[in-house]
């Protein structure tokens, strides 16, 4: 009779949802894994896997070999023979020596496939989180922690751990089917005397007692071991928290400092580092109860060999070489069958990285559509980018602002203006295509598209000069370059071009890196430029001077500018007024 779960108890209910996971992350390894082994420098990477494999082969034969070196070893001691002895000392130096250099060989080619696996995955996941308009979607709907550390520590966990467990598996099976042949052989029959007389014959007592110490050690591991795994993943994301604060707090040292919020920020981080204290007490405290059951069985695999080999011994159907023979295989085929023992720390580790993959790549599928005009967007039959009762709302469909109609046609220049808060940066990202939650209706022109954005906190790449002022281009003629940066002030910059690449957010004021960001714009010849109140941090005769390199430009380009400064609305041919939706708050709603 098949017994079935009740979804609706709470115990149905944990299988059904452990279930999913396994599942889930199952699919999660097959989507990182087989396409790049299908590929050629993946199949280069599984030739050498293999060529990995038969080297872990061949030091399983040497442990064979040097497995049956113990009954000539004990042999001949049993004998006395010390020509014997010696011989057989020659031969372990051989083989102890061919073990070495298989070894490292072996371990060279993992770390390669490691390597080549993990620069695969590594460039995977920066393309679908920054190549493909990941890096806004999360950014944009939340609940995905450090995605950062998921490129860059979980991809290198997967392959080592993957490759690692792999071939521990492997050779586990391939000493299973070496090694329990010649256990069985080397077990006889074991006469069990029976309570009323007579006795009960055992064939291969001695693999009969190997599976069954195995299989109930691995029972006791999965039992012990299973919380690691969700403690393991808690480790991973309280300590990307803490290196992330630390971080971020390094890049706002300067206002930390002005602010005196040192001891404050200070106290903010031991927070997070306590919390990253009491789930590693924690994980150890679960390790510490897994090793109360490991390391006692890792040191008595041996002994029990032992024990289990007495009888024959005593028997007389072992000499003491045989019995030595023996006991070794019994403590392979032991180790071999109850790797879960031994691995499961690790294979917790590798579930808790799965898990975040996982996650990983499920936002970035389902949070909304790519970089791109949201749907309500379509080319226009004229050169004018036009909006129709368009209006910026929620991810779940909520009013943020009241409709809009606008009408921006070549050469002119509209000024955005509302109150701080009234969604005019929203409204700006979704016409750039950043944004897809609106209603209405979006023509874009038909020549010129897509619009340079030039936003009010600029990004300035830690490149060469020339090279942030080109950035996302690489490489590029500077030829305009100096002229631009003397034409808005910055002329002293113009010899660091072609410099070094330097932090540029950390050695230059606000409104420098606003200037640069507007020369990086100017730079391309836009034929559409957004500005999200990006002359905000200059003073009134540098903001004229800058916005009047617009109208310099052949031909000058189309400009929506979201405005508040008198400089800039004068600057502009028209104005037009954003307001936050009848039940939205001004100061709640978003910029």
């Amino acid at each position: 009779m098949t017994v079935t779960a009740d979804p609706g108890r709470p115990g149905g209910r944990a299988r059904g949802t452990a279930r999913r996971q396994r599942g889930g992350r199952l699919r999660c390894f097959l989507r990182l894994a087989l396409p790049f082994f299908l590929r050629p420098a993946g199949r280069a990477a599984a030739l050498k896997f293999t060529l990995a494999f038969g080297l872990a082969i061949a030091a399983v034969w040497i442990g064979f070999e040097r497995n049956a070196w113990n009954q000539t070893f004990f042999g001949a001691l049993e004998r006395r023979d010390a020509d014997a002895v010696f011989r057989a000392t020659l031969d372990w130096i051989w083989l102890l020596a061919l073990l070495v250099g298989v070894s490292v060989q072996r371990a060279y080619l993992e770390r390669m496939v490691e390597i080549e696996w993990r620069t695969w995955l590594t460039r995977r996941l920066l393309d679908r989180w920054l190549g493909r308009g990941g890096l806004w979607r999360l950014e944009s709907a939340g609940g995905i922690d450090n995605p950062d550390q998921r490129v860059a520590e979980d991809a290198r966990l997967l392959s080592s751990l993957t490759v690692e467990l792999t071939l521990r598996v492997l050779l586990d099976v391939v000493e299973l089917g070496l090694y329990i042949g010649v256990l069985w052989y080397l077990s006889g029959t074991l006469a069990l005397p029976l309570p009323g007389g007579g006795s009960l014959d055992l064939p291969g007592y001695m693999v009969i007692a190997a599976v069954l110490y195995a299989g109930i050690a691995n029972l006791v591991a999965h039992r012990l071991g299973r919380p690691l795994a969700g403690l393991a993943a808690r480790q991973q994301h309280r300590e990307a928290d803490f290196r992330f604060g630390l971080a971020r707090l390094r890049d706002a040292a300067v206002e930390v400092v002005l602010l005196g919020g040192g001891r404050r920020e200070a106290g903010l981080a031991a927070g997070r580092f306590d919390a990253v204290r009491r789930n590693a007490l924690d994980l150890a405290r679960r390790h510490r109860i897994y090793a109360l059951f490991q390391t006692p069985f890792s040191y008595t695999v041996l002994n029990i060999s032992m024990f289990v080999t007495a009888p024959a011994y005593l028997a007389g159907q072992l000499d003491l070489g045989g019995m030595m023979q023996a006991r070794g295989a019994f403590s392979t085929v032991v180790a071999s069958f109850a790797t879960l023992v031994f691995v499961y720390p690790k294979v917790a580790e590798l579930m808790a990285v799965l898990g975040r993959l996982e996650s990983f790549e499920q936002a970035l599928a389902d949070r909304g559509p790519r970089l791109c005009p949201h749907p309500a967007a379509r080319a226009a039959a004229s050169d004018a980018l036009v909006l129709e009762g368009v209006a910026v709302t929620t991810p779940d469909g909520e009013p943020l602002t009241r409709p809009i109609d606008l009408v921006l046609r070549p050469g002119e220049k509209v000024a955005l203006t509302g109150a701080s808060g009234t969604g005019k940066s929203l409204l700006l990202s979704a016409i750039a295509g950043a944004w897809p939650h609106v209603t209405g209706r979006i023509e874009r022109p038909r020549a010129g598209w897509p619009p340079v954005v030039v936003p009010q906190r600029p990004y300035l790449p830690g490149l060469a000069l020339g090279d942030a002022l080109l950035y996302p281009a690489e490489g590029g003629s500077r030829a305009d370059a100096a002229g631009l940066l003397n034409a808005v002030g910055l002329g002293r910059l113009v010899a660091d071009l072609d410099g070094p690449p330097r932090d540029w957010d950390r050695q230059l004021s606000p409104g420098e890196r606003q200037r640069l960001a507007l020369v990086r714009a100017l730079l391309r010849r836009p034929h559409w430029l957004l500005i999200d109140e990006a002359t905000s941090a200059l003073d009134a005769e540098a903001e004229t001077r800058v916005l009047a390199l617009i109208d310099r430009m052949h031909p000058p380009p189309a400009v929506l500018m979201v405005a508040h400064r008198p400089a800039a609305i004068a600057a502009c041919d028209r104005v037009v007024a954003l307001h936050p939706a009848a039940d939205v708050p001004a100061d709640q709603a978003p910029a």
